[in-house]
């Protein structure tokens, strides 16, 4: 898979309940992590297999917000392209190539902000 991203590529984004606010938008706490942002990317697969993947192999998870490329750039962060073992479309957001983390606080609310709930379990 290339380690380039076009601006129109989406990031998944698995959602714990606490990161789902009741009007169903999204807290910018699911962009804060200290380890980066982890996304799957679609890898030129459709919406409902990136969805129907991520659910399956996290089931923790609640539900799935979206975001594209574009968009995280558009909010000064980058994404980055690190597959692990059993899932080769990991990708994590990072504040920039020098940082990991996102720590400023527009920043992670701007994110959460384009990002949008595409599933969300019942």
């Amino acid at each position: 898979m290339d380690v380039n991203f076009s601006s129109d590529e989406r990031l998944y984004r698995g959602l714990h309940s606490m990161w789902i606010e009741d009007d169903d938008s999204i807290s910018s706490a699911a962009f804060k992590d200290s380890c980066g942002v982890s996304v799957d990317r679609d890898g030129g697969r459709e919406e409902i297999d990136c969805i129907e993947r991520m659910v399956g192999a996290l089931p923790q998870i609640v539900g799935v917000g979206r975001i594209t490329c574009g968009e995280v750039e558009e909010c000064g962060a980058i994404p980055k392209y690190l597959p692990v073992e059993g899932n080769e479309y990991h990708s994590e957001i990072h504040d920039s190539a020098e940082q990991v983390q996102i720590k400023s606080r527009s920043k992670s609310r701007q994110l959460a902000n384009k990002c949008q709930l595409v599933f969300k379990k019942q």
